[in-house]
């Protein structure tokens, strides 16, 4: 049996947006036919100010019909129930039974078809608001005579527009749906991004198995998936399922930030468009040698030259210290300004919270650290989290430290090794550029000191990686300004505040735990002449 979710809904949103306009004919001055004609509608004249006031009414039900709210099929019932009365008392005509009873019969056969029902709290912010006005509109009767009939429909339309508005966003996971998320993570063949699913910022909703998660966050009504469901790969289509399943439940309209192009048909009928590529580096075939790695070979010889040295250690290693002086590095390197990011980027710098992070860290030739890189696991995967440089380091630190995590990856077992996020790679990497294209890239290029697009595109092409395409998923074309702006508020904005840190002290795994990694104890210059070894990345500012 289909999804009552699924029924077509269309029809009864156009009858009732007609009904909208036949009830704002008195307020037009249109001819006296078309006022007859508004009768249908209304049963009885009105005037102006009321045609306006119960038109915009109709108008707002429409929108929530078309949204499948619930709190529309309830208005619609009890406006034609009114009306049915009305007839009855003997107040309207007695013609207008026949249509208002197939009304009242249309609305019952349709009832579950709108499955968004009010949440609880939209409910009470409609009953104080309404409260509220009552008393205003009291207090103001013996003011000026407009004053409560404007009140009045002002307090009319707020009070719809919140009984037909989505759930609010929901609290972030708690600690024990976090730690499940974790052993999701940390499954073999997890996609790259599946470490970022754990940012203490993002909701999650699980598979019926509960063998895979997505972890999300509603901003404007949009709830964002963060990359593709984490887990086990036969469960990640359900995890997809019940991810919309609670979109249309709550009202809200689901999209996702870097989807991989293998589970693009689980999101149909959604729509999707490609926005750029990961960076990844098989260690397996990297290697600094030949003319093509040069750029890089000498960006790692200029760091031997300077007296830096480096080493690798697992973040919940780092010595107090240690700990202090790289988040002044941090610090210094954002200029005191929050960590930004969603999809591509994790929280908790340095506190040791996070499963499986890794620190690759560069000193001065003095001793104090001048760079620093954050690394997260997922299964044999190792990817990019966070890159900082002090001002005044060496150029080429930043290669030193990813060539250092290349090499760490191949004696290890990790592969792929994803360095960064090349937003609109296939326009920038393009030589014969139609117009549109010429006038986007154009664009790119203005707003480069402020995204680092391009340089970040100039910087990751020296390593020579492969690129994994990933895609914006979305419901419509109609929510593209919505969707833009909780991308960008997402991505950008700085994060919300949330609880207590997780875990600090073993990984979660099936069955009970296992100890931290250990730190990669190896200082080495950068003129050691050894194994190939993996680039850095300047950070990202946008998705990663």
């Amino acid at each position: 049996m289909p999804d009552p979710a699924d029924r077509p809904v269309l029809p009864l949103a156009a009858a009732t947006a007609a009904v909208a306009a036949l009830v704002a004919v008195p307020a037009t001055g249109a001819p006296r036919w078309l006022d007859r004609l508004s009768l249908l509608a209304t049963g009885r004249p009105l005037a102006a100010a009321h045609a306006v006031l119960l038109a915009l009414v109709f108008a707002l039900v429409a929108r929530g019909v078309l949204l499948r709210r619930r709190a529309a099929w309830y208005g619609l019932l009890a406006l034609v129930s009114a009306g049915l009365l009305a007839v009855l008392a003997g107040e309207d005509a007695p013609w207008r039974l026949p249509p208002l009873v197939a009304a009242l019969a249309a609305l019952w056969t349709l009832r579950d078809r709108f499955t968004v029902r009010p949440h609880p709290k939209r409910v009470r912010a409609a009953v104080r608001a309404g409260a509220s006005l009552t008393l205003a509109a009291t207090v103001l009767l013996g003011g000026a005579s407009w004053l409560p009939g404007v009140l009045g429909m002002a307090g009319l339309l707020v009070l719809v527009g919140m009984l037909l508005a989505p759930a609010p966003a929901p609290p972030p996971g708690d600690d024990a749906e976090r730690a499940l998320v974790a052993r999701l993570v940390a499954r073999s063949g997890s996609d790259t991004l599946a470490p970022f699913a754990l940012r203490r910022d993002k909701t999650y909703v699980f598979s019926p198995d509960g063998r895979a998660a997505i972890g999300y966050r509603v901003m404007f009504g949009m709830a964002v998936a963060g990359g593709d469901p984490v887990g086990d790969p036969g469960s990640r289509e359900a995890a997809v399922r019940a991810f919309l399943a609670l979109c249309r439940r709550t009202g809200w309209r689901p999209a996702v930030l870097g989807a991989g192009t293998a589970l693009l048909p689980a999101w149909a009928p959604l729509r999707s468009f490609g926005y750029g590529d990961e960076v990844v580096v098989h260690p397996s075939g990297f290697t600094l040698a030949g003319r093509p790695m040069r750029n890089v070979r000498q960006a790692v010889a200029r760091t031997a030259n300077a007296g830096v040295t480096s080493e690798i250690v697992a973040e919940r290693d780092l010595s107090p210290d240690l700990r202090a002086a790289l988040l002044d590095v941090a610090s210094r390197s954002l200029g005191g300004a929050a960590e930004r990011g969603f999809s591509m980027n994790l929280d908790e710098l340095l506190t040791g919270h996070h499963p499986g992070a890794l620190v690759a860290v560069a000193y001065g030739p003095d001793g104090p650290p001048i760079a620093f890189q954050r690394y997260v696991t997922s299964g044999r995967a190792v990817s990019l989290d966070a890159m900082r440089r002090a001002p005044g380091a060496p150029n080429g630190v930043n290669e030193l430290l990813i060539v250092e995590m290349i090499g760490y990856a191949s004696e290890h077992g990790h592969d792929p090794v994803s360095l960064n996020f090349a937003a609109f790679r296939a326009l920038l990497d393009s030589r014969d550029r139609s117009v549109p294209q010429k006038l986007g890239y154009q664009a790119l290029h203005l707003l480069d000191p402020l995204i680092a697009v391009e340089s970040l595109y100039l910087f990751d092409k020296k390593f020579r990686p492969a690129y994994e395409p990933r895609s914006i998923v979305f419901r419509s074309w109609f929510d593209i300004g919505r969707l833009a702006a909780a991308l960008l508020t997402l991505e950008f904005a700085p994060p919300r505040r949330t609880g207590a840190p997780l875990i600090a002290g073993n990984v979660p795994v099936h069955g009970g735990t296992r100890p931290a990694p250990m730190a990669h104890q190896r200082r080495r210059g950068e003129g050691d002449p050894g194994r190939p070894t993996p680039p850095p990345r300047p950070r990202h500012t946008g998705p990663r």
